[in-house]
């Protein structure tokens, strides 16, 4: 059914690309130009693929034309913009009918974005051309074309799709449930993969993003009100040790050393000794710079098995736990130190090895860079961000330490408010299975930790 201005107050994405500035609509490009497929069960046209190129290099008339063509054969992502085009008047007169109307159509093929464009549009309209928007789009309907979902007596059974037309169907069968799959051609990015894991959450299902057979059977079988959107973040883990036991709710295993929990958390002290003499040995104390890299070199040494044999440093407290999160997440911390020198390392891995393929965010109690965010894959670790400078967290207290990632990649280290590393990393793409904590040397405090996404 179409939907009207009053009732599509119903948001379906934790981030909405559009808004309303000075009586215009802002809408967020994030358009991709993908490779031109064949295929009879719904993979991009070159119709649409060309109408991007035409679109990218402004060249309005071409594109509306193109779009037309795959927007004739249901397709919302082209429905949607001709109605930017009609709304902007790009290539075409300024038409704010055409505009709703076509708006209309892409929200009733699962287009995730167009019922709030349609809705911001019909702010600036009269009310009879909003009537006059909807009796387009019923006739454009009644008319022959159609942007209703395959039925699934005529959908190509699943055993015979190849990989790629297997991820056209998932593509199309999430935007028919109001997730932002992308267009529908056959390429598995990112953007595919979150509405997949978002699809899983709201269903209670295991979120590996990964575009299966049994994932399309179990997409065709659902029905969009049988979906629940939850927008609101996510709690994978959450624990204050305020139970006295780090074994149970949630479990934690230890890997090396020893923790214990007493009134301030999750405890572990491990002697800095050995390991500071070897990160400071023929350096100079009075300049932590050099210690700071120093120090972060052993780690870096230590986790690309690169490590002197003839050194036998002190042997790091390893303790994690099992909490799957997708690839944007937001960590909470309080944490205390109470000695310099020292190293704390606190991460996020991927798989079944803890010190594999992850994150790892380093502190340096004492030293510069105090704290540094290193990409692991394979063994083999690179600072990505650094903070250059001293920071003293060893004054008796308590601090809160945020460290977020969005699905562009892009990360933010905060603490006690106060945001030290920025970055954007592509580098890891999949999922996260744990949280690793590794205590190099010193005295720490984990009163809390939350992890959501």
């Amino acid at each position: 059914m179409l939907g009207s201005k009053d009732r599509s107050s119903r948001q379906h994405g934790r981030r909405q690309p559009c808004r309303s500035t000075g009586g215009a609509t802002v809408i967020t490009k994030t358009l991709t130009i993908g490779l031109v497929f064949a295929g009879s069960i719904g993979l991009a046209s070159a119709d649409f693929t060309q109408a991007m190129r035409h679109y990218d290099q402004q060249q309005y008339r071409e594109a509306l034309q193109e779009f037309r063509e795959s927007a004739d054969r249901g397709d919302a992502y082209s429905q949607y913009m001709l109605g930017r085009l009609h709304e902007a008047g790009n290539g075409t007169t300024q038409d704010f009918v055409q505009a709703h109307k076509w708006y209309n159509l892409a929200a009733a093929n699962g287009h995730r974005h167009a019922a709030e464009a349609r809705d911001l549009l019909a702010e600036r309209m009269t009310a009879r051309q909003v009537s006059q928007a909807q009796q387009a789009a019923r006739d454009w309907q009644a008319d022959g074309s159609t942007s209703s979902p395959t039925p699934s007596s005529s959908r190509p059974p699943v055993d015979s799709l190849s990989e790629q037309e297997r991820v056209a169907e998932i593509q199309r069968e999430l935007n028919r449930l109001g997730y932002d799959a992308g267009p529908t051609d056959g390429i598995m990015g990112e953007r595919s993969r979150s509405a997949i894991r978002q699809y899983q959450a709201d269903m209670g299902l295991y979120r590996d993003g990964r575009a299966t057979a049994d994932l399309l059977e179990r997409l065709r079988q659902t029905k969009p009100e049988q979906v629940e959107h939850d927008d609101s973040p996510r709690v994978v883990l959450q624990d204050d040790f305020s139970d006295g036991n780090y074994r149970n709710n949630p479990s934690w295993t230890v890997l090396n050393g020893e923790f214990e929990v007493d009134r301030n958390g999750l405890r572990s002290i491990v002697d800095t000794t050995t390991a500071n003499d070897r990160a400071m040995g023929g350096l100079n104390s009075d300049r932590p710079e050099d210690i700071g890299l120093a120090v972060l070199g052993m780690i870096l040494e230590q986790r690309s098995g690169r490590q002197d044999e003839q050194t036998a440093p002190t042997q790091p407290a390893r303790i994690i736990t099992n909490a799957p999160v997708g690839n944007d997440f937001a960590m909470e911390m309080d944490l205390a130190s109470r000695e310099q020198p020292g190293q704390l390392e606190v991460g996020l891995f991927q798989g079944d090895r803890p010190d594999g393929t992850g994150y790892r965010l380093v502190y340096s109690a004492g030293s510069e860079p105090a704290l540094a965010l290193l990409r692991l894959v394979s063994g083999n670790a690179e600072v990505i961000a650094r903070h250059d400078g001293r920071l003293d967290l060893e004054d008796g207290r308590f601090h809160r330490i945020a460290w977020t990632r969005d699905e562009s990649g892009r990360m933010e280290v905060h603490v006690d408010d106060r945001r030290l590393l920025r970055v954007q990393d592509n580098g890891l793409r999949d999922p996260f299975q744990g949280v690793t904590l590794v205590n190099h040397g010193g005295d720490y405090s984990l009163r809390r930790i939350r992890l959501e996404e």
